[in-house]
């Protein structure tokens, strides 16, 4: 026991007696020099070594964590015995010599890239190292001369001066590299596959007897380390994982995990907004109806304007009362159509809470005889009795919305002539006077159809849902339904009355209530009818203003030759253009108080145009007034205009009253002349003693040409060889001399139309081509070319759809056929 006490006590003697070594580390170059944070004390294969040598040497040796940014400052700091790493003797900051031990161990120095690039050779390279490296940075530019060395505060900026590409790699212990590797954020570097520079790691201190006395002491140790033991301690270290995640390792790690669970919130709250979602698709499927509409709308309005403005023409030349009532008769149906085509358009308007009443005065005598004529003709077609009933003693001028108020009988009595098999429809308006300026419109229509169960009154107003579906499928069907009546009437302040009796018939009644504008009483209508029909054709226009300049721009030649013939009267100065290009030619030369511009143009359309117009300040037609010509009438259509630069919109189809009206409103005052003043009768007189027949002239009183029976051979012929449809064609035109006049119109652009048309298809400019095509399509259907326009449409659906293919394979026959219309009507 004693001979063991002893034991202890000299051990514990030895310990004590052994020196303190302080030795001043980097402590963040794992595994060589690091903090263990289970026994705070400095580890790693750098201390582990230069422990060991300092304890055989009779030291204690301290490792403390380097305060100062580099070795080279650290060696001035006096609180350091030694300090470590260095790569070869080297002088401090404050100019002190350095003496170093012998080499602990060789450690290899490798380049880390990002993903490997090819690099230049060591004396060209760039590299990034850590400040806290100054000394070995020192050592490489004596070893290594040209190598361009850059100090960097930490191992984050070294990176990313290396991602930024400012250095071409960076340098560090290989050991260390094996650990900063393990980070998932610099999993992107690549230790670099080349040769490896070694060097010794060495600690040293300023030049002193003492130090000399240390490092001699601690040599001799060193040298006794062998190759064995110095390979354990790397093992030891390099094989186990030190490297400890942080939350932004983790984070940065479990990025997919993290990402589909993001995923999944994202889903819940996809989820959470599926009503919004739901609400976007029918958003997008309201404004592709729009869209719809808003091509329906220019197929059909763009040959009723030539229609309209051509029979408009018509009444006004012409003082042959039964020729005058045809032209009424033409354009009363092509009002009717215009009506049908509003009942579709109102729905857009409806259901965006769009629909406006508006206050205007009209004439009921007009208004009941376009009713009359589109229902006396279904009515007839079905061998129904159509009664007419009005009050002779109903106020004839009233002030309202006559296009809803005929919108509303036009439906109620469609449906009556629809769903009545044999018997009547009957109409009849009388009216109670309620105010000095005021009366109540009341409205009753009458069937002796099939009725409704009291059942079916509920769904009444369901819009386009048929009742009794089953019973009723050799019925034309609902068609719009009686909802856009209701919402009309409601919009008026007014109700829908309904008494219906199964298989007896239905009853509805409304009263809605208008302001009078002139107590003239309405009287035999059908007589005002004709009065209305025949007078119109003693047309004079409500101005002259011989010193306006306008310029109509359309690329359709029909719809220019209505708008010059409704001016005419005007005297006003009128140019055209069939096209974009045209007309900016033309606005450079002139100044135009008024330009009327089409939208739908090929190559440039009508707000192209306008930006070409405004994008010059200083242009001769900056503030020339501009109007906008549209077929395009869905909802929403005419602020989209005006905030385009607009000054105003007129909607196809145009009448002489509304354009006068229109360009009246723009046209200085001092640049008006009221006719029947002595200016006016002045200037009438002038232009009835040129070339111009005056109104009351011979010729005027001519009757207009008919068909000569040679020219209804050649229309027959025509027609048996499948080039026309006569029946379609005086359909759209309203007489056959207008139709024939057509054809010839239609003829002599064949070349011209066709040829830009082959033009666009060999310069592949699909955009225009189809805009083309589609003009011919609608051109075709005017004179019932009905094959040439049905080829024009699936050219233009292929064109809208991107298919050239189609296009390719079908062009040539298009134009085959289109130009063999040159030749067969050279008959006319």
């Amino acid at each position: 026991m004693v001979l063991i006490s002893t034991a202890m006590s000299s051990n514990s003697v030895a310990a004590a007696s052994k020196k303190p070594l302080i030795v001043g580390v980097p402590a963040d170059r794992c595994p060589m020099y690091y903090v263990d944070h289970r026994t705070n004390e400095i580890v790693g294969i750098g201390a582990d070594l230069l422990r060991k040598a300092g304890d055989a040497a009779g030291y204690e040796v301290q490792f403390r964590a380097m305060q100062e940014g580099n070795i080279k400052a650290a060696l001035d700091n006096d609180k350091y015995d030694l300090v470590m790493p260095l790569g070869s003797a080297i002088s401090s900051e404050g100019g002190l010599q350095s003496v170093i031990t012998d080499a602990l161990v060789e450690t290899p120095m490798t380049l880390v890239t990002v993903s490997n690039p090819e690099l230049p050779a060591f004396n060209k390279l760039r590299v990034g190292m850590l400040k806290s490296q100054a000394g070995i940075a020192e050592t490489l530019k004596q070893t290594v001369p040209g190598m361009d060395i850059t100090l960097y505060e930490d191992v984050s900026e070294c990176v990313s001066v290396l991602k930024a590409g400012k250095v071409d790699a960076l340098l560090n212990n290989a050991y260390v590299w094996s650990y900063l590797l393990q980070k998932p954020f610099y999993s992107n570097l690549r230790v670099h596959p080349t040769e490896v520079i070694s060097m010794g790691v060495y600690a040293g201190a300023p030049d002193t007897s003492n130090s000399r006395k240390i490092i001699e002491k601690l040599n001799k140790e060193i040298a006794t380390i062998s190759d064995s033991e110095k390979q354990a301690i790397i093992l030891d270290y390099t094989t186990r994982r030190l490297y400890k995640y942080d939350l932004l390792d983790y984070l940065y790690a479990y990025r997919v995990i993290l990402g589909l669970f993001f995923i999944v919130v994202v889903v819940g709250a996809i989820m959470y907004f599926r009503l919004r979602k739901a609400y976007k698709i029918a958003e997008e499927a309201s404004r592709a109806k729009t869209l719809f509409l808003a091509n329906m709308s220019h197929e059909i309005r763009t040959p009723i304007n030539s229609i309209m403005g051509m029979g408009e023409l018509v009444q006004r030349e012409t003082n042959d009362k039964k020729i005058k009532q045809y032209a009424f008769n033409i354009n009363s149906s092509a009002n009717a159509l215009l009506f049908l085509v509003n009942d579709i358009l109102d729905f857009s308007r409806m259901e965006e809470g769009k629909l406006k009443i508006k206050k205007e005065s009209y004439h009921l005598s007009s208004m009941i005889h376009d009713v009359n004529m589109m229902i006396t003709e279904r009515a007839e077609s079905k061998g129904l009795f159509y009664n007419p009933i009005v009050n002779p003693n109903i106020p004839d001028g009233l002030i309202g919305d006559e296009s809803r108020l005929k919108q509303v009988l036009i439906n109620l009595l469609t449906n009556g002539v629809k769903y009545t098999m044999a018997g009547f429809v009957e109409l009849n308006i009388d009216f109670t006077k309620v105010e000095n300026d005021c009366i109540d419109l009341k409205i009753h229509v009458k069937d002796s159809g099939i009725g409704m169960k009291p059942e079916e009154l509920d769904k009444l107003f369901s819009t386009l849902e048929k009742i009794e579906e089953g019973n009723r499928r050799s019925l034309e069907g609902i068609g719009l339904g009686l909802s856009i009546v209701k919402q009309i009437l409601d919009g008026m302040d007014s109700k829908l009355e309904i008494k219906s009796s199964y298989g007896v018939g239905s009853e509805f009644s409304f009263v809605v209530r208008q302001k009078v504008a002139n107590w003239e009483k309405i009287g035999a209508y059908d007589k005002i009818d004709e009065e209305v029909a025949t007078g119109q054709g003693n047309y004079s226009p409500s101005f002259i203003a011989p010193n306006v300049k306008i310029l109509a721009v359309d690329d359709n030649e029909l719809n220019l030759k209505v708008v010059t013939g409704l001016l005419e009267r005007t005297r006003m100065t009128v140019d055209t253009a069939l096209s974009g290009k045209t007309a900016l030619d033309l606005l450079s030369k002139t100044k135009y108080d008024i330009l009327l511009i089409d939208h739908r143009m090929p190559k440039m359309d009508g707000v192209e145009l306008l930006k070409h117009i405004k994008y010059d300040a200083d242009g001769i037609n900056y503030y020339s007034v501009c109007i906008v010509l549209t077929a395009n009438v869905v909802s929403g259509v005419r602020d989209m205009f005006i905030k385009a630069g607009f000054d105003d919109y007129l909607e196809k189809p145009v009448n002489g009253k509304r354009l006068e009206d229109m360009l009246k409103k723009y046209i200085p005052a001092e640049k008006i002349i009221t006719p029947g003043n002595a200016e006016a009768n002045t200037i009438e007189q002038n232009i009835g003693n040129g070339s111009e027949e005056t109104e009351g002239s011979d010729d005027n009183n001519e009757e207009p040409p008919v068909v000569r029976s040679d020219t209804k051979k050649v229309l027959n012929s025509l027609e048996k060889e499948g080039y026309i449809d006569i029946e379609a064609g005086v359909d759209y035109a309203g007489t056959e001399e207008l139709f024939v006049d057509t054809l010839r119109f239609f003829r002599d652009s064949v070349d011209k139309k066709s040829d830009e048309i082959e033009e666009l298809y060999f310069k592949e400019e699909i955009e225009d081509y189809t805009t083309k095509v589609h003009a011919l399509k609608s051109s075709a259907r005017i004179i019932g070319a009905r094959d040439l326009s049905e080829k024009a449409r699936l050219l233009e659906e292929a064109g809208n759809r991107g298919d050239l293919d189609y296009i390719k394979d079908n062009n040539s026959e298009l134009l085959e056929d289109y130009r063999k219309y040159k030749e067969v009507l050279e008959q006319l």
